[in-house]
């Protein structure tokens, strides 16, 4: 028996034996911590001795495996190939045996058998002698990552122990091993609570409630947070003596692409990365691994990922080449922590960033982001983790320290060759030199030499006499490019399976890195595949010359060999396998159809072509890019289509983007440049479509919709009468209560109560003659209906309609939704008006801090929000507050919307009248002449405003002066 957990020592029949000296024990451990791969003799000379290779050093490996082989027995350490492992049939080791309890136990508990469970565990982590893994030793390291992965496993069992037996009544039994964890990692939230929790159960209160103020104090001082929730309720039901629920593990997410088994080398970059991400002076700790393309940047930043990760804390690869792809990335990890999505991006991200920085430890690698500009909105706000980047670029040094990334060091190289071919040095140092130690190239002839079954120096004859068929060369670099390796493989390829060739070369015009099997499917050359046995021959045969990867139902293709492919087609072979791949990747619901349309576009717009059906799909993704609130990825994709789409000849669809991008931009909150377009939009597709076309209808109305929120009620009403006669020619009765509400909104705020009234009613009554009683548009028509019954005076049926409204809103929306924060406003406004003033006070504070969230504190949502609170405000008595928020509401307004628009008179006229009541009468009258001066010219056509005006004027103009 083998005992690595705790020190490292070795028993035979129950009876302890010497393993030798130091060095000698370190060999033997080397050789354990290669697991089931074997391990040269030249391997543990680097890794023990340091890069001495002198024969007698490795004579000294062989003697001390000898050796070691007398004390254990001649099966333990079996020399295979000149190479050496372990036989774990001949020697047991005790963290093998750990590993798989932990498994069993942590899978009994999750089934519900708790005493099952309790047990295996129990008895896992009685195999521990020690805190820590390989005792003295543990620092050495190729020793250290693994002891490192076996104490977190110990963790994570002391913690699934704790749960069976709080389940079991028995949380009282563990806190001696609790504590011991908690003096380890002070900062651990899931012992803490855990740790709380058997204390109590043991009778030790005051304890529990220390042991909870330790891991606050330690979250506080050094990382800046509170505890989690789940702490806190903890300790809150200590201090209240009441029952404990139990707790459950929990494992945060990662996405980290299976680590490289064939890494080999790096460990001075790796130290040098590791300088940088441990340096606490600056954080987010940030790298930016930088250098030419095919020099392994992101194996290199993949295997870092790995080393850094800590188990059960976040780790999170996002493919960064495009903002798209970023925003998606993120809003992917903030949901798989649990996070629901905002109406705006920023907001997603920034509780992205504080969850993060409650969970600390956490890893997020950027995959090839080359400009920096394009990466640093998305860049982490939270602390207390590591921002990992891969780029061609090295101008980082604002946002990340730049590390370069150079080809292998020689010895690395022929380390590698070797390892993989079994030839000799001096042939593998050939092909490195040929090679320029570029990894992706030494990776793919190694590929090559394997499925041929040909020697190194083949090889390398080979790509001698091919040298001159370079398909891409850097004129920068005076070496060979990878271009000239994969050329051979792709001729291979052509010669055993033109389906899988044609197959590899539609995926070269893809997003690279997750290409699930369910798009290939839809690819074909020249029809798509004949069932799945021809589809998996093909995928077989590009997996024989490694020129993919594959993650069961995910296949990835290096950028590299896509440009290879690309570069070795000709012009009318590319058009065709690009608009395969539209095709494939158009009305298809799978996550990655986005990404790979965003790729294909890319390369449209380099060949000058736009494949049929490729500018709806972008259409398609930007609307659902929309939907989730990623509104500069949804823009750049819609810009992206009017390029491509420019000088097409189809004025209808370049309408439509044109509307579309439109509405992005106004719902991000860009009212000025949305006009513009919305008018664009009804330009172009006025002058193309009949007057009845729906197409015309809509952009009308969302025209409408705008020049309302503009200020402009005449042109915005004109817009919307427009789009219902369009839609009543056309018969299309479906459309028109949305239509009829945004008129019933334009023509309330233009003070045309009854006509107002009449639009919304009507729409309220076609929503439910069609079963729609509760959806979003019967709830945003009936809000518009309790505003203008407050406004005439039946505030409880307002209050009523506000409510029904509200109650669909929060089920259908969610009760963080900007359209429920609008609805609590207008709640809030008609209970103030009927008399309930702090109620509306606290409805309006609500609803303004909802509406912040999700369109930051300069909107003017936020605004409007702000001065129906000063309204609550003053008619409950506090003069200060009713100041105060309308001063703000009214600079938010002034510089959003501009000195004359209908919502900062509002504003201003509000200020006046709560100036004068809080006694500063001077002040308010200057305002209020302001006011009066603009609203002569801007009120003329609006008469109930006008009215409103009058009655505050006079209160302002009345007031008694002061001093």
């Amino acid at each position: 028996m083998l005992h690595v957990l705790g020190d490292f020592t070795a028993t035979v029949d129950g009876r302890e034996v010497a393993l030798g000296g130091p060095r000698q024990k370190a060999v033997f451990a080397r050789i354990l911590a290669g697991g089931d791969e074997t391990v040269s003799a030249e391997q543990i000379v680097d890794d023990v001795w340091g890069e001495r290779s002198a024969e007698s050093t490795v004579a000294s490996v062989h003697a001390y495996v000898s050796r070691l082989r007398r004390v254990l027995g001649a099966d333990a350490i079996p020399r295979r190939a000149g190479r050496y492992v372990i036989d774990r049939d001949a020697v047991t080791v005790d963290a093998d045996q750990f590993v798989d309890d932990v498994a069993r136990g942590r899978e009994a508990l999750a089934r519900g058998a708790d005493g099952a469970a309790a047990a295996i565990l129990g008895a896992a982590l009685g195999r521990w002698r020690g805190p820590g893994a390989f005792g003295a030793m543990r620092e050495i390291h190729f020793l250290a990552p693994l002891a490192t992965k076996w104490e977190e496993l110990r963790v994570l069992a002391a913690e699934a122990l704790a749960d069976a037996h709080a389940r079991a009544g028995r949380a009282g039994e563990d806190v001696v091993l609790l504590q011991e964890l908690a003096e380890q990692d002070p900062l651990r939230e899931s012992v803490a609570v855990r740790l709380v929790r058997a204390l109590y159960a043991a009778g030790r209160q005051a304890d529990a409630l220390a042991a909870y103020e330790r891991c606050r104090h330690a979250l506080a001082e050094q990382l800046g947070v509170d505890p989690t929730p789940e702490l806190r309720r903890v300790h809150a039901a200590v201090l209240a003596q009441e029952l404990l629920p139990t707790a459950a593990s929990s494992v945060l997410p990662t996405n980290l692409p299976p680590r490289n088994r064939s890494f080999v080398g790096r460990e001075d970059v790796l130290a040098e990365i590791g300088g940088v991400l441990d340096d606490d002076a600056r954080r987010p700790r940030a790298v930016a691994l930088v250098g030419l393309a095919g020099v392994g940047k992101t194996e290199l930043a993949l295997e870092l990922a790995h080393r850094r990760h800590r188990t059960g804390r976040v780790a999170w690869w996002i493919a960064a080449e495009d903002p798209a792809g970023t925003a998606t990335g993120l809003a992917d990890l903030a949901a798989a922590l649990g996070i629901a999505p905002y109406e705006r991006g920023d907001d997603t991200h920034a509780a992205l960033w504080a969850e993060l920085d409650r969970t600390p430890g956490w890893v997020l690698v950027f995959d090839n982001a080359d400009d920096p500009a394009l990466l640093e909105p998305f860049m982490p706000a939270a602390r207390h983790g590591d921002v990992v980047i891969t780029s061609r670029n090295p101008a980082w040094r604002r946002l990340a320290r730049p590390v370069t990334v150079s080809p292998l060091r020689r010895s690395e190289s022929v380390r590698y060759v070797t390892d993989r071919t079994g030839d000799g040095a001096d042939e593998a140092d050939t092909l490195a030199e040929l090679l320029g130690d570029l990894p992706l190239a030494l990776e793919q002839a190694c590929a090559y030499i394997e499925q041929t079954g040909m020697s190194v120096l083949d090889y390398v004859q080979l790509f001698r006499v091919r040298r001159e068929s370079l398909l891409l060369h850097d004129p920068l670099d005076s070496g060979p490019t990878v271009a000239t390796t994969w050329g051979l493989a792709f001729d291979r390829l052509h010669e055993r399976s033109p389906r899988a060739a044609g197959l590899l070369e539609a995926m070269a015009f893809l997003a690279p890195d997750a290409v699930t099997v369910s798009t290939l499917r839809r690819l074909g050359h020249p029809e798509p595949f004949a069932d799945e046995l021809d589809l998996q021959d093909a995928l077989a045969e590009l997996l024989r010359l490694s020129l993919v990867d594959r993650d069961a139902g995910v296949v990835r293709v290096h950028r590299l060999v896509q440009d290879v492919v690309r570069a070795r087609m000709p012009d009318r072979v590319r058009r065709h396998r690009l608009a395969e791949a539209v095709r494939a990747c158009t009305g298809a619901d799978g996550e990655d159809a986005g990404a790979h349309l965003v790729s294909i576009a890319a390369h449209a717009e380099a060949l000058d072509t736009v494949p049929d059906g490729l500018v709806e799909g972008l259409a398609d993704l930007a609307a659902r890019q929309a939907a989730r609130a990623l509104y500069p990825a949804a823009q750049h994709v819609l810009e992206t289509a009017l390029r491509l789409h420019e000088g097409s000849g189809d004025p209808v669809l370049h309408g439509r983007l044109v509307c579309q991008l439109g509405e992005v931009l106004d719902a991000a909150g860009h009212l000025a440049p949305a006009l513009e377009l919305h008018r664009e939009a009804v330009h172009i597709l006025d002058s193309s479509l009949d007057p009845d076309d729906v197409v015309l209808a809509h952009a009308y109305n969302r025209l409408g919709h705008v020049l309302n929120c503009a200020d402009d009620a005449v042109a915005a009403i004109e817009a919307h009468e427009r789009a219902l006669v369009a839609l009543q020619k056309a018969g299309r009765d479906d459309l028109v209560p949305p239509v009829l509400t945004d008129l019933g909104y334009t023509l309330w705020a233009a003070g045309r109560l009854g006509p107002a009234g009449e639009a919304l009613r009507t729409a309220i009554s076609l929503l439910e003659g069609v079963g729609r009683r509760d959806d979003r548009d019967w709830a945003h028509a009936t809000a518009g209906l309790g505003m203008v019954e407050q406004d005439g005076g039946n505030l409880e049926t307002a209050v009523a309609l506000q409510r029904s409204a509200l109650g669909v809103f929060t089920r259908v929306c969610g009760p963080d939704h900007p359209d429920t924060a609008q609805t609590l406003d207008k709640l809030g406004y008609a209970l103030r008006l009927s008399g309930r003033a702090d109620e509306a006070a606290g409805v309006h504070l609500r609803a303004m801090r909802l509406l912040e969230r999700v369109f930051g504190p300069e909107d003017s949502r936020v605004a409007m929000a702000l001065t129906n609170l000063g309204l609550a405000h003053a008619d409950a008595g506090r003069p200060g507050a009713a100041v105060e928020a309308q001063a703000r509401a009214r600079r938010i307004f002034l510089a959003a919307l501009g000195p004359e628009h209908a919502s900062t008179l509002l504003a201003g006229r509000r200020l006046a009248v709560a100036l004068a009541a809080s006694g500063n009468t001077a002040r308010a009258r200057s305002l209020m002449r302001t006011v009066l001066e603009i609203a002569e010219r801007r009120l003329a056509d609006n008469p109930t405003e006008r009215e409103r005006l009058a009655e505050d004027a006079a209160r302002v103009f009345g007031a008694e002066p002061t001093g």
